[in-house]
This record gives structure tokens, sequence and C-alpha cells, in this order.
């Protein structure tokens, strides 16, 4: 587990060094490589707001336990939106980025790591808020829940009813 971590943290860093410190051609191509991943992200989420699926992040909160009401399923898919603004808002960004030659590389990738921590961490105590059921969770609970959902059953979800 821990291995596992520590790659996925060094793999990240490496690949922001790899987008601040490359030049010409290679620069390029790491931007436009970013650019694919924020554009694949954004599809993921929004074609999951589609009326036949489930929305991405009600699928989580399914998967590790959350009640199956009508005001869970309702936040969560509002979490969905707003993952899908903030990931339109960087793919905007990205694109005006490599259009721009003096662009400086590398700022819309830490928006991207800062704000999704900050919507994630903010977003668990937020939700605590608006549904009673997750008034006193852990952060550090959450995060294990989290840790044993299968990308595999989030993928096949609305197949598997």
């Amino acid at each position: 587990m821990i291995y596992r971590i520590l790659s996925s943290i060094g793999l990240i860093v490496g690949f922001f060094l790899l987008l601040v410190f490359s030049v010409g051609t290679l620069q390029f191509l790491m931007q436009l490589f970013a650019l694919v991943l924020l554009s694949g992200m954004l599809l993921v989420f929004l074609m999951s707001l589609r009326s036949s699926q489930t929305p991405l992040i009600t699928r989580y909160a399914l998967l590790m336990g959350a009640e199956n009401s009508m005001a869970e399923r309702r936040y969560t898919r509002q979490v969905t939106w707003l993952w899908v603004v903030f990931f339109f808002i960087l793919c905007v960004l990205k694109v005006d980025g490599l259009m721009d030659v003096n662009h400086t590389t590398g700022w819309v990738e830490g928006v991207f790591y800062s704000g999704s921590v900050v919507l994630f961490v903010g977003e668990f105590y937020v939700r605590q808020l608006f549904l009673p059921a997750h008034k006193g969770s852990s952060l550090r609970q959450f995060f294990y829940q989290l840790s044993q959902v299968s990308v595999k059953d989030v993928w096949q979800f609305d197949t598997q009813k």
C-alpha cells in the first residue's frame, strides 16, 4: 500500500517537473498530454451526469456505504457538477496557455493539484452541513473507506443493477 502511494507521488512529481522544466517540442507535448488528461477527466465526470447514468460522485458514495436517499443523490450530483465546472475551467486555462507563446508552464497543474485537494477535503466538511447522516465523520475514516472502493466497481456501477 505504501509502495503504491509513494510511486504515485513520484510519478506526479516527475510529471510536474517535466512539465515545468522541459523546453521546445517536449514542453508542448507535455502540455498537450496534460490537456488530454484534463479533458478525459472532464468527459468522464460529464458523461456520468447523463440521465441514464449514476453520477460519478454518487457511485463512490453508494459504494462507500452512504444512504441511498434522494438528499444524498441530489447532493452528490451537485458535487459532480462542481467537479465538471472545475475541470472545464482548467481545460480552458490549459488551451489558453497552449496558445500563448509567453505562457509560464506548470501553473494550471499546480491549480489542479491544490484545487483538487481543496475541493476534495472541503467537500467532506461541507457534506456534514447538508447531510445529517455524515455529521461527526472523520476524514481519516473517509480516506480509508475511499481506498477500499474498487475503480472497477465504480466504472461498472450502472451495469451491476
